[in-house]
C-alpha cells in the first residue's frame, strides 16, 4: 500500500521523483561485473518507465559510496542516506543484493530508502534466470513490485511495447533506415542502455528478417537459448574510426578481454559500452554515433556479440549465409575485412574483429574500418 501510496502522489503532484540506484551488492563476489551491471540497468530502465519516477547512477553517487563502503556491505546510517540525497538530488535510493542460486539463477532482494525520512519505504525479493531477457523481466517485476504498477516489456505505463514482424531471408523490402529515435536513456547524463523490441515470433530463425516498427530491419544471428529474443545486425555498413579525436581517451566503464571474448560474449552490453562511449568522447566517436543513430535500440557491438554474428555467418566472411541473407534482403553485403567493436585495449588502441575469425584483435582508434550495427530484441 505505501508503494502504491507513493507513485499515486507523485502521479497527481506532477512532480517526477529522483531515484538513485546504487551499484548491486554482491558480497560473496561470485556474480560477473557483466550481470551486475545489466541487473542495475534494467533496474533503472524500469523504474525509470514507471510514471513519476526518474532513475539514474550518476559515477559520483559510486564514488561516494565508495568512500564509505556501501557497496560491499549494504548498510548506511541515517545521516549517510541523508548525505547521499543531498550530494545527488535524489528523492529516492535503491539498495539491491544479489546472489547466485544455481547453475542459471541468482536471488535478488532490493529496497527503497526515502532520502528524507531515511526510512525503507518498501522492500521485495525476486529470483530470476541470468540470460539478458529474463533479467530485463525480473527486474521489471521487481521494480514494479517495490513502486505498485505493472512494468511490462520494458516500457513505462503510458508507453507501448514495440512489435516486429519476422521474414524469410528471401524477403527485398525497403532494408533500414539511417533515422530515427535514440535510445531510451536511463542514466543521468544520457548514459543508458535502450527498451528491447517485443519478442521475435515463433517463425523467426538465425538468418532471417526482422522489423520492427520504426522502420528499420535487420537479420537475426542469434537467438537466446534461454528464451525469447535475440540479436539482429543491421542491413548497412559504414567505414569509420573508433575515435576521431586528436588526444583519444580512456573510456571509463567499457567491459574489455582479450583473447576469445569470454566475458563479452553477455548479448546487450554492447549497448552499455555504445553509451558510455558516447557520453565521455560525445561527436569524436564516429562508429558508436553511427550505429546509434540508425534509431531506438541499435547500437555498437562488443567483440564476443561480434563473434556471435561471425560463428552464425560459419566464419566464411563474404560466402557465408548470414551475408548471403543481408545481401538477398536487399542489404549491402561485408565489404571488410575489419570491423569495429565496443571494447578498447586503452587510450590508443580499441578492439576490432576478422569477419572471418575468431578472435578479437586492436587497432589505433584512428584508423578506418568497417563498422556494422547491432540490436537486441
Amino acid at each position: 500500500m505505501a508503494a502504491i501510496l507513493l507513485s499515486l502522489a507523485s502521479i497527481m503532484s506532477g512532480q517526477v521523483k529522483k531515484v538513485a540506484i546504487l551499484e548491486t551488492v554482491d558480497k560473496k563476489g561470485d556474480l560477473d561485473y557483466s550481470v551486475k551491471l545489466m541487473l542495475r540497468s534494467n533496474l533503472a530502465k524500469a523504474i525509470t518507465n514507471t510514471a513519476g519516477y526518474e532513475a539514474y547512477d550518476r559515477t559520483d553517487v559510486d564514488a561516494i559510496m565508495g568512500e564509505q563502503n556501501f557497496q560491499r556491505t549494504g548498510m548506511v546510517s541515517d545521516d549517510q542516506i541523508k548525505r547521499l540525497g543531498e550530494m545527488t538530488g535524489a528523492d529516492y535510493i535503491l539498495v539491491a543484493e544479489a546472489v547466485v542460486a544455481g547453475d542459471s539463477n541468482m536471488f535478488i532482494t532490493a529496497k527503497i530508502l526515502n532520502v528524507e525520512s531515511a526510512r525503507t519505504e518498501k522492500t521485495d525479493n525476486a529470483l530470476m534466470g541470468i540470460s539478458p531477457v529474463d533479467i530485463q523481466r525480473g527486474c521489471e517485476e521487481l521494480a514494479g513490485n517495490l513502486f505498485g504498477v505493472k512494468i511490462t516489456s520494458g516500457t513505462g505505463t503510458a508507453k507501448q511495447p514495440q512489435q516486429p514482424e519476422s521474414q524469410t531471408a528471401t524477403d527485398t523490402d525497403d532494408n533500414s533506415s539511417n533515422s530515427g529515435n535514440f535510445f531510451t536513456r536511463i542514466f543521468s547524463g544520457g548514459q543508458g542502455t535502450d527498451t528491447p523490441a517485443a519478442p521475435v515470433t515463433e517463425a523467426g530463425t538465425i538468418g532471417s528478417v526482422i522489423r520492427f516498427e520504426d522502420g528499420t530491419a535487420g537479420i537475426i544471428f542469434y537467438l537466446n537459448p534461454y528464451g525469447e529474443g535475440g540479436l539482429a545486425v543491421s542491413l548497412d555498413e559504414a567505414y569509420l574510426k573508433w575515435d576521431s579525436s586528436k588526444k583519444s581517451l580512456d573510456i571509463a566503464g567499457l567491459l574489455n578481454e582479450k583473447g576469445k571474448c569470454s566475458l563479452m560474449c553477455n548479448p546487450g552490453m554492447g549497448a552499455l559500452n555504445t553509451d558510455r562511449i558516447l557520453a565521455q568522447v560525445s561527436a569524436n566517436a564516429p562508429a558508436a554515433a553511427w550505429c546509434k543513430g540508425h534509431g531506438n535500440g541499435w547500437y555498437l557491438p562488443t567483440a564476443g556479440e561480434f563473434l556471435q554474428l561471425v560463428a552464425a555467418n560459419k566464419y566464411k566472411g563474404r560466402n557465408g549465409p548470414i551475408n548471403q541473407a543481408i545481401t538477398a534482403a536487399g542489404g549491402e553485403p561485408f565489404q571488410q575485412r575489419y570491423y569495429w567493436v565496443s571494447n578498447e585495449q586503452d587510450k590508443k588502441e580499441a578492439y576490432n574483429f576478422p569477419i572471418g575469425g575468431k578472435s578479437a584483435d586492436t587497432e589505433k582508434k584512428g584508423t578506418l574500418q568497417g563498422v556494422r550495427a547491432v540490436r537486441m530484441f
